[in-house]
C-alpha cells in the first residue's frame, strides 16, 4: 500500500503518468489486489481505483482518446451498457469497480469525471438496501441511507435519464426517516425531491408514480400541519395520477386509495358532500381492481366501509350503512 501510494503521489505531483505505466507498477497492483479480503478493503480499493484510472487516462492519450471529453450521456450511464466498447478499456472497468465501493463508503476523494458513473453503479447496490428499510427504526441506518442517496442524486447531472428515479429514492428514504421519528424537515425535503423528480419527467410516460409520490407526501404534510393548500395540491396531483395510471392492478388501486383518503380528509375539514361522494367512488373502484388475495385488500375495504359510514351519518340513507357493513 505504501509503495502504491508513493507511486500515485508522483503522478499527482509531477503530472506525469509514467509511474503507472511501468511493468513493476502493474505487478504491484496485482499483488495489492490479493489483499482485498483483508481489513483494509476500502483503502486498498481506493489505491487500486486511482491507479487504474491514471492508467486508463495515460493509455487513452496514447491512442488519441481524451477520457474527459467523452459525451456526458456515455459517462453518466455507466459501463454496463457498453460492453463491446469496454472490453478494450479494462483499466477503466477496474477503476469503476474499485471506486464504486469507495463511493458507497462515503469516500469523496474520487476522480471528478468518474463521479456520475460511480453514482450510477452505487445506486444499483443502494436499491437493494431499500427493500426492508421501511421496517427499520434504526435512525443511524436511516441517516446513512439518506446520506448515500443524497450523494447519488447530487452526482447525477440534470438531464440524466435516471435522475428522477434517484430523486424519488432519496425522497422515499427521507419520508421513511420522518415516519420513524425524524424531524419535520425530512418530510419537507422529501416533498422538494419528489417535486423535482416530477419536473424532470414532465411530458413523459410513466408520470403516474411521480404524481402519486408528491401528492401522497403533501397529504402527509397536511396531516402534520393542517395546511389546506397542501391538501388541495395533493388532491389535484392524485386526480392527475388516476388519469395516467394503468386501468387495473395494484398500482391503480394504490393511487385510487390515496385519492380517496385525501378527499375524505377534505370532507372532514370542510364538510362538502361531493368530496365524500368522490372518496366513496375511488375506494369502490380500488376495491374492484385490487386482487382480493393480495395484502392490502382488507385495508381498502376498511377504508370503503368508513367513508360509507360517514355518508350515512350525513344523509341517513340506510343503503350506505348496509354497504358499509358488507365492506366490513
Amino acid at each position: 500500500m505504501d509503495a502504491m501510494a508513493a507511486r500515485l503521489r508522483r503522478v499527482a505531483e509531477l503530472h506525469d503518468m509514467t509511474p503507472v505505466l511501468e511493468a513493476e507498477a502493474l505487478r504491484e497492483a496485482r499483488r495489492l489486489a490479493e489483499l482485498l479480503s483483508g481489513g483494509d478493503d476500502i483503502a486498498v480499493r481506493h489505491l487500486l481505483g486511482w491507479f487504474h484510472w491514471f492508467r486508463h487516462q495515460a493509455l487513452a492519450v496514447r491512442t488519441d482518446r481524451v477520457p474527459d471529453q467523452e459525451p456526458r450521456q456515455e459517462r453518466g450511464r455507466g459501463l454496463g451498457q457498453g460492453q463491446d466498447r469496454d472490453r478494450d478499456r479494462p483499466d477503466l472497468r477496474i477503476a469503476v469497480q474499485a471506486l464504486t465501493a469507495c463511493f458507497l463508503a462515503g469516500d469523496d476523494n474520487l476522480p471528478e469525471p468518474l463521479v456520475p458513473v460511480l453514482a450510477e453503479h452505487a445506486a444499483g447496490y443502494a436499491v437493494q438496501l431499500l427493500a426492508d428499510l421501511g421496517e427499520s427504526d434504526d435512525q443511524a441506518r436511516l441517516f446513512g441511507m439518506a446520506n448515500l442517496w443524497q450523494r447519488i442524486a447530487e452526482a447525477v447531472p440534470v438531464g440524466h435519464p435516471h435522475r428522477a428515479v434517484h430523486l424519488t429514492a432519496l425522497g422515499n428514504v427521507l419520508r421513511i426517516k420522518w415516519r420513524r421519528g425524524g424531524p419535520p424537515a425530512d418530510l419537507d425535503a422529501a416533498i422538494e425531491h419528489f417535486r423535482e423528480a416530477l419536473s424532470a419527467v414532465s411530458g413523459e410516460p410513466g408520470r403516474a408514480m411521480y404524481l402519486y409520490n408528491l401528492g401522497d407526501a403533501l397529504g402527509a404534510r397536511f396531516d402534520r400541519s393542517g395546511a389546506t393548500e397542501d391538501l388541495d395540491s395533493a388532491i389535484a396531483l392524485l386526480e392527475e395520477a388516476v388519469r395516467e395510471a394503468p386501468d387495473d392492478g395494484l398500482y391503480r388501486a394504490l393511487v385510487l386509495t390515496g385519492l380517496g383518503s385525501a378527499l375524505r380528509a377534505r370532507y372532514e375539514r370542510a364538510g362538502t358532500l361531493p368530496d365524500l361522494d368522490g372518496a366513496i367512488d375511488r375506494y369502490r373502484e380500488a376495491a374492484s381492481v385490487f386482487p382480493v388475495d393480495q395484502p392490502g385488500s382488507a385495508e381498502i375495504l376498511s377504508g370503503l366501509g368508513n367513508v360509507l359510514r360517514l355518508r350515512f351519518e350525513h344523509t341517513h340513507v340506510t343503503g350506505d350503512l348496509d354497504a358499509a357493513v358488507d365492506a366490513g
